[in-house]
């Protein structure tokens, strides 16, 4: 992968605008947990936005994530489709319902398949 300012300004740019929403929500109440994984940039970039929320790093492992994911009242992410898919089944399960969801380009990393997205509590 070749990285150029270029791309890392359109990265930068997109990443701004995927956590533009969730930084208002959470400056209107408690920060969310967040789901990131730390082998994608632009997932990265995400979660390094989200000052004072608890953090759960998919990179770890599904597994661990499940473990540490308690009782959230709303969690967010920028993850991948699959480790998405996944997450939602947990939470669901939990009592948590979709309030977010959008594709995010992520020309740092090739990848596009990105989701951003929100569950909160019913």
């Amino acid at each position: 992968m070749r990285l150029s300012r270029r791309s890392m300004l359109k990265g930068s740019a997109l990443a701004g605008t995927a956590v533009a929403a969730p930084a208002f929500a959470a400056s209107l109440g408690d920060a969310p947990l967040v789901a990131f994984d730390s082998r994608v940039p632009e997932s990265l970039a995400f979660a390094a936005t989200q000052h004072g929320a608890q953090q759960i790093d998919l990179a770890d492992g599904l597994e661990n994530a499940r473990r540490a994911l308690g009782s959230p009242q709303r969690v967010t992410g920028l993850t991948r489709w699959s480790d998405w898919t996944a997450l939602r089944g947990l939470l669901e399960e939990q009592g948590l319902r979709l309030t977010e969801e959008m594709l995010v380009a992520a020309p740092l990393s090739g990848r596009n398949h990105l989701f951003r997205w929100t569950m909160t509590a019913r």
